[in-house]
Formats: C-alpha cells, structure tokens, sequence
C-alpha cells in the first residue's frame, strides 16, 4: 500500500518553462525514482487557480522524504536542478501521509484543495473532511478517486539543498483534498458543489481552502527509472 506523498505546487519564470518542461520530462522525474520508496510521479499543469503547475509523487510511507537516499540526492543536484531551481516561485512542497483513499484508478485531470489547520492539535477539521468530504466526492459524477493528505512537517521540512536554490522559502499545508477526475470539467461542476468556506472554516480550517485545477502533462513509475 501506497502511503505517503510528495506534492509541490510551483510557478517558474516564464524564460525557464521550456527548459523546466524538458526537465521534468526528462530528469527529474526518473531521478526522483530512482530513490527507494519513490513509486510513482504525476506532472499537471493547472487550469484553474493558481500556481501553474502541480507535481506530486506517490511514496511506500512518508519517512521516505527524510531517507538517506532521498537526502544524498536532493544534496548533490544535477547540473540542470542547479539551473532549473532558482526559477521556482510561490512553492509549496508537502510531504506526508495518505490519512484516507476513496476509489480506484487514475484519472485525465485532478482537483487539490489545500487547508490549514487553525488547530493542528484538534482533529475536527480532518475528520470532517475524511468522513462527510471525501464520501460525497466519490459519488459524484466523473470523479475517479478522492484522497485526504495530512503533513508530516518533520520529513518536509529537513533541510537540503535542492530547496536552497530556490529563491523563496516554501509553504506546507496541513492538509490535502486530492481528487482525480474523467475530464477538467466534471471537476470544476465538482467545484461549484463543494462546501461553503463557511463550512470549512466552522470545521477547523484557519483559512478558505485553496482550490486548483489540473490537467495531466506526464507522468512515471518506479520501474520505467534507471536502476541506481
């Protein structure tokens, strides 16, 4: 069972796409998978909200973020992170566990919502989103899959290289509605669904959720990396 995650949201400097979209297709990517524990990688571009591009790796546990592997790697970038990196703006990069999963399979477009906690000592905002959230999701039409992610600020935040070349320091969420969909549109219909800010305020969230949408650009699985 896969049961952490790696997500980063990110906008780049518009003179660096072209040379970020050829790096994550063709490096990054596999680099990442190579390290143990790294399963599999999704790259979106997103279509509604903000920032541009989300990314997000599937992992065996959430310890895997703060492996020795993944920390000799994300220490000794490549030549192109090192020119890729710096480019980065408004990043948030959460690392953390799959607390529930509704669903089977993969779908064409994905929807996140990002939450803080205005307690993180109080569980009441997880377990609304895990038991009434999630449940009325998956029911609705062209939704494939529906999962909660909650941090691990620990494993994300041990310090590496890879985050001191980026020029801004990065965000965590307390938690992650992730939802996989047929299409863009049966999400943004999911969209105009969901509840209120209201609702998730009186929960526990100290904030309105921030709410993107994502088209699928690559993706990639462990065994298509070179082996180390």
């Amino acid at each position: 069972m896969i049961d952490g995650i790696l997500a980063v949201w990110s906008d780049i400097d518009e003179e660096a796409e072209d040379d970020y979209t050829a790096w994550y297709e063709r490096e990054h990517m596999f680099e990442r998978l190579e390290v143990p524990g790294f399963r599999r990688a999704r790259h979106y571009l997103t279509i509604s909200g903000e920032p541009k591009y989300f990314t997000y790796f599937e992992l065996d546990d959430p310890t895997v973020v703060a492996s020795k592997a993944y920390l000799e790697q994300a220490n000794s970038s490549s030549p192109w992170t090192e020119k890729i990196l710096p480019h980065f703006r408004n990043v948030n990069r959460t690392g953390g566990q799959v607390v529930r999963r509704l669903g089977k399979g993969f779908g064409a477009a994905a929807m996140t919502m990002r939450l803080t906690m205005r307690d993180i000592k109080d569980p009441a905002l997880m377990t609304y989103l895990g038991t009434e959230i999630l449940p009325a999701i998956i029911e609705r039409p062209g939704i494939i899959s529906a999962q909660l992610w909650t941090a691990d600020q620990e494993a994300t935040l041990q310090p590496v290289k890879d985050r001191d070349l980026r020029p801004q320091q990065d965000a965590v969420s307390d938690l992650v509605i992730f939802i996989e969909g047929t299409t863009a549109a049966s999400l943004q219909t999911l969209a105009t669904k969901m509840p209120s800010t209201e609702a998730f305020m009186d929960a526990g969230a100290a904030a309105p959720p921030l709410t993107a949408i994502h088209q699928l650009l690559n993706g990639a699985e462990q065994d298509e990396a070179p082996p180390i």
